[in-house]
């Protein structure tokens, strides 16, 4: 059981990522979610969790941060008011004024591809929030596996536990008196250690929904969810399918859009000025002539020492991270969908489970009709509920 708990957690990446995707477009458009419902299958809590678990708020506010960045590149500067006047203290009483506005151009398309690398950076955003939801849902399903498991382990010992009380009571009525001290008292003693131990089963499947409870703010309905179900394999999952996949190329992307910007950092952006231009002229002591007329300046500067280097240097960084980062991701998840398939495998070679455990109840139960009929013994009763659990 702890191979297939392990193994068969994760599942197609492709049907929780349209869960995700799903469920997330839902939220943003303002659906209401379900009412506060006892949760009684993998779906509907991999949906709850999905719409109102904890991780949709990081999801939320993944999005929310690449909106921001989106809209920022996009604001174009903003121009500059300039007034200008000149008067000298001594000698010439001419002065002259300037008004008007300065505008900045970028020449070398570098806000062009800045704000194509923002827009990019939004699309890998949505797509990480998407892979959060992604992964806490493959997370909570771990959890759910376990919680399942050990609520049906609970179950059975609980059955178990009863069939020791059950057979501690037969010995009582065995009319041997010597023979029936002695298994009374080890039969007395067994229902102790059985006692002490479905205490400790108990204590892990408590545990188990208490992690479960982590992850959504409802009860769940174990009992109405099995293992085999949950157990089952499905189409293989390509890690390439995996949201977190399509993160990583987009700011790849993204950062080969601001290395080329970097690149074009060489191009300088001017500084265009228009203006109005008023003149003040003293010809003679009383007489003075006004003039007027426009003025225009042009503002370029030098990329002698920031040619855009640095700016290259820290996208060229970013572009080689992701791009490792990618690889190392999907050889891992590689790594793990293929040892999920060969445990797979091994458990479907297998003639265990469900099929043992039926077998053994049959037995358990004919030896107890047997004993009960006096053609078998308490030691065969035993056994057999040993093999039952």
């Amino acid at each position: 059981m702890g191979v297939r708990r392990r193994t068969t957690v994760r599942r197609s990446f492709t049907a929780l990522g349209a869960i995700a995707f799903t469920l997330a477009t839902s939220q943003a458009r303002g659906q209401p979610t379900e009412n506060g419902a006892p949760l009684s299958t993998e779906r509907a809590l991999l949906e709850q969790i999905c719409t109102t678990g904890p991780h949709r708020a990081r999801a939320a506010a993944m999005r929310a941060q690449g909106q921001a960045d989106a809209a920022a590149a996009a604001v174009w500067p903003n121009p500059t008011v300039i007034v200008e006047h000149n008067q000298s203290f001594t000698g010439s009483q001419d002065t002259e004024t300037i008004a008007g506005i300065q505008f900045p151009l970028g020449i070398g398309g570098r806000r062009f591809l800045l704000s194509d690398a923002a827009e990019a950076r939004l699309v890998q955003r949505k797509v990480e929030a998407a892979a959060t939801l992604v992964d806490s849902a493959l997370d909570a399903r771990e959890v759910l596996v376990v919680a399942v498991a050990e609520t049906e382990r609970s179950t059975l010992m609980e059955g178990q536990h009863d069939a020791l009380v059950g057979i501690a009571r037969s010995v009582t009525e065995v009319r041997a008196p010597d023979r029936a001290q002695r298994d009374q008292l080890r039969q007395a003693l067994e229902v102790q250690i059985h006692a002490t131990t479905l205490s400790l089963q108990n204590a892990k499947t408590a545990a188990a929904k208490g992690r479960l409870a982590a992850f959504v703010d409802r009860p769940v309905e174990l009992s109405k969810m099995r293992l085999s179900s949950l157990a089952q394999p499905s189409v293989r999952a390509e890690p390439s399918t995996h949201p977190r996949i399509a993160a990583f190329d987009v700011a790849i992307r993204a950062a080969d859009l601001e290395c080329e910007a970097a690149n074009r950092r060489w191009v300088p952006d001017l500084d265009l000025f228009f203006g109005y231009r008023h003149v003040t002229a003293l010809v003679a002591p009383d007489e003075a002539v006004i003039g007027h007329g426009i003025s225009f300046r042009i503002g370029v500067p030098i990329t002698f020492f920031d040619h855009g280097q640095g700016e290259f240097a820290v996208a060229a960084a970013q572009r080689q991270s992701m791009r490792a980062e990618k690889q190392v991701f999907s050889m891992t998840k590689r790594a793990e969908l293929d040892a999920a398939e060969e445990a797979l495998a091994a458990l479907a070679q297998s003639q265990g489970g469900n099929d043992a455990v039926a077998s053994a109840t049959r037995l358990f139960t004919a030896t107890k009709h047997r004993s009960e009929a006096d053609r078998g013994s308490i030691d065969d009763r035993r056994g057999a509920r040993a093999l039952v659990e």
